[in-house]
């Protein structure tokens, strides 16, 4: 959506790099999910650094000198941190949080007072699913950092898009850690872990993306022929670009059951259109499924792939 998107905008009309750029800014969210985890331990790693210069006072209190490490030495961080492809990708992206200490300060200062960090501080003996929670209670202020977005947004723009996609990459991360009582020499892929499934799902987006554009004046002459005294043109350029995306897959995916596109389609106009444009792209997709469905230009294989 978001590459059709800048394509009409742009007045673009080489399809092939436009399919070229989709393709790049889609294995850009993983670089985003490396460094959100990456942001994570750089938190653990300023909680490490609190801690040694406290206990280096001259006259340290008994608390200082005798510190809680309990989050510092978070068996799942301690599994990121020695991940041998969390390190590799981390060198590869030459990810440096040094001039971002005040943003990760804050992140820390808000973790620690919380008091579900307090009672996990204070719990014993330490359990894994407790070294779990306080990282999700992390991600979950990660999540509401409008200066990290922010942050992130400046070194690509299509992140602010990801950044909840990568936050639930690294949410699963966390957990599959958590379960794994060895140590895992990868981390989990954008597409899969199986060759196969990133061919099937790159296969799809371009093929999503190319047909669309295809058929983009046959696809504004279907949808306008459905909007009563309406033109092409007036209609939010988000609403059309999803309208077309839904009417592609009717015709074009015969895996797809008509169900589950329109109902896809309208969860995404919940996030990126107009309060209304869920329920004028429901009414305009079940007109033209009738329509398309009554000219046999659907063609579903399986049973209950249309209704």
């Amino acid at each position: 959506m978001q590459a059709l998107y800048a394509f009409f905008q742009s007045d673009a009309d080489r399809v092939d790099i436009a399919e070229k750029n989709l393709l790049k800014t889609i294995y850009a969210i993983y670089d985003l999910y490396i460094y959100q985890l990456s942001y994570l331990i750089e938190i653990a790693d300023f909680a490490r650094e609190s801690i040694e210069n406290s206990k280096n006072k001259y006259f340290p209190s008994a608390e200082e000198a005798n510190p809680n490490t309990r989050f510092v030495d978070n068996f799942i961080i301690k599994k990121i941190e020695d991940n041998p492809d969390y390190i590799r990708k981390c060198d590869a992206l030459k990810i440096n949080w040094a001039d971002q200490k005040d943003m990760i300060r804050r992140s820390y200062l808000q973790m620690k007072d919380s008091d579900l960090y307090k009672k996990y501080m204070s719990e014993e003996p330490a359990l894994l699913d407790s070294d779990l929670r306080i990282l999700e209670l992390l991600l979950d202020h990660i999540a509401e950092n409008d200066d990290l977005q922010q942050y992130f947004e400046e070194k690509n723009v299509f992140w602010a898009d990801d950044f909840d996609v990568a936050c639930l990459m690294v949410s699963k991360t966390l957990q599959k850690l958590r379960i794994s009582g060895d140590s895992v020499d990868f981390l989990p892929k954008l597409f899969g872990n199986k060759e196969e499934s990133e061919k099937e799902d790159v296969k799809f987006i371009t093929s999503l993306f190319c047909k669309t554009l295809l058929h983009n004046a046959d696809l504004d002459d279907m949808i306008e022929s459905k909007v009563d005294n309406w033109e092409i043109e007036r209609i939010a350029l988000i609403d059309t670009i999803l309208l077309k995306m839904a009417l592609t897959e009717f015709m074009d995916f015969p895996s797809i059951p008509t169900k589950v596109t329109i109902n896809e389609y309208i969860d995404i106009s919940k996030m990126y259109s107009t309060p209304k444009s869920k329920v004028f792209i429901n009414g305009v997709l079940d007109k033209l499924l009738f329509e398309l469905l009554d000219k046999k230009k659907i063609k579903k294989t399986g049973r209950g792939l249309i209704g």
